[in-house]
């Protein structure tokens, strides 16, 4: 197995109180700003450093670190927690609609990493495998029928919920009503299916791999209310509420060329 990035001993991040703190990519919650859309696209990797902190935010049932809806049109991809004193599930997620509107729900619980700064790598690919990653390493994976809407196909301007598919949400819903407790540090989204090496690389030796980078937010600014995003493209996240873990960063990204 590969030996964890030094980020594991942390350099930077964000922490979320699991009550009023998220961070937003893409149209904001007044619904001003650019939105972040992964519409249209064939593959994704959403690649993210996270610290599951027990106690637990204050819903029994939350999602966070989403893109789509999960309410009606279920094309999405997010994170979901469930507990009760103690976590009964976290569950990484994938879902797509039915040909006849119902859900199809693809999930891996990485439970056990819970309290402890873990790797997570969420794949799609063009052939419509999907597969969750913990450090460094394919835990699950499947392949979703072909004739299955995903959230990089469902077009969210007949969505039910639009703005829900034009953001990117870390730390709360798209819908801003569940809230989780937790750390976050290094978020990368690529427009492509990372391969098995290059997960594995970033895990090991936080190399920023640039081709088909269109998010990175390092959070190294340790200050202020803009997670600046380094991948070239401006999807700048904004910050409400959370607060950063390490005031100064030691190592900062390189930024993408």
């Amino acid at each position: 197995m590969a030996k964890p990035a030094s980020r594991v001993l942390r350099t930077g991040g964000l922490y979320f109180n699991g009550v009023n703190a998220y961070v937003v990519v893409g149209l904001q919650p007044d619904g001003s700003g650019r939105p972040f859309t992964v519409y249209g696209w064939k593959e994704i990797t959403i690649t993210e450093w996270v610290y599951a902190i027990r106690p637990k935010a204050n819903n029994s049932y939350l999602a966070f670190n989403m893109i789509g809806d999960n309410v009606r049109d279920y094309t999405t991809t997010y994170h979901w927690a469930h507990y009760d004193y103690e976590y009964l599930y976290l569950y990484a997620r994938w879902e797509a609609r039915k040909p006849d509107g119902t859900r199809a729900l693809y999930a891996y619980n990485w439970l056990s990493e819970v309290n402890k700064w873990t790797f997570l790598a969420r794949r799609f690919t063009a052939n419509r495998e999907f597969s969750f990653w913990v450090n460094g390493v394919k835990k699950y994976s499947v392949t979703v029928p072909a004739d299955y809407k995903t959230v990089l196909e469902w077009n969210p301007e007949t969505a039910t919920y639009p703005e829900r598919y034009k953001r990117f949400t870390i730390g709360t819903h798209t819908g801003f009503y569940t809230h989780m407790s937790l750390m976050v540090d290094d978020v990368r989204i690529y427009n492509r299916a990372l391969t098995n090496a290059e997960i594995s690389e970033i895990y090991s030796k936080g190399t920023l791999i640039k081709d088909g980078l269109v998010l990175c937010l390092p959070f190294y600014e340790g200050e202020g209310n803009i997670a600046h995003d380094v991948s070239g493209y401006g999807n700048h996240g904004t910050i409400y509420g959370a607060s950063w873990v390490v005031k100064k960063a030691l190592r900062v990204l390189p930024k993408a060329g």
